[in-house]
């Protein structure tokens, strides 16, 4: 009788046990549990989503570096456009240049070369007059002479 009095005794006081922390410990240890666990989840859920935005922000990132490696190859492609329209207008505009000086160095060339040809023909019409005068011996007017002038000059 003394073990089995004893044996129920102790399932007994093992069962208040177990109904006592069932009740009151084991749902302050649950808890915590659920917190620790919460915890947890939300942590990788948070290290997924940083996860998540680094490789956004590194695709980003890229893109943006190719946008600007474009932009910069777009800016460069038109500075040599630009330099080589540069380069155009400034031989056009030294063409233009020397073809005017050259046009008027001519029309120089031209205008000295008239007046040495008027020049010239006075000279060898006083020549002419001064020989002439020698020739018939007496002195021509003024009328005459110039007259005289007058028909050299055409003949040249």
């Amino acid at each position: 009788m003394g073990i089995n009095l004893t044996l129920i005794g102790e399932i007994g006081t093992f069962l208040v046990f177990w109904w006592f922390v069932h009740k009151y410990i084991w749902p302050i240890f649950a808890s915590i549990s659920a917190e620790r666990q919460k915890k947890i989840a939300d942590g990788l859920s948070m290290a997924d989503s940083a996860r998540f935005k680094l490789q956004s922000a590194e695709q980003q990132l890229q893109d943006t570096i190719a946008d600007a490696k474009k932009q910069a190859n777009e800016i460069l492609t038109q500075a040599q456009k630009q330099a080589g329209q540069i380069v155009d207008e400034a031989r056009e505009d030294a063409k233009k240049a020397g073809t005017l000086e050259l046009n008027q160095a001519r029309a120089q060339i031209e205008h000295e070369q008239r007046q040495a040809q008027q020049e010239l023909r006075g000279k060898l019409s006083a020549l002419v007059i001064e020989g002439a005068e020698k020739v018939v011996g007496r002195e021509i007017n003024a009328k005459d002479h110039e007259q005289l002038l007058q028909e050299l000059t055409e003949k040249f």
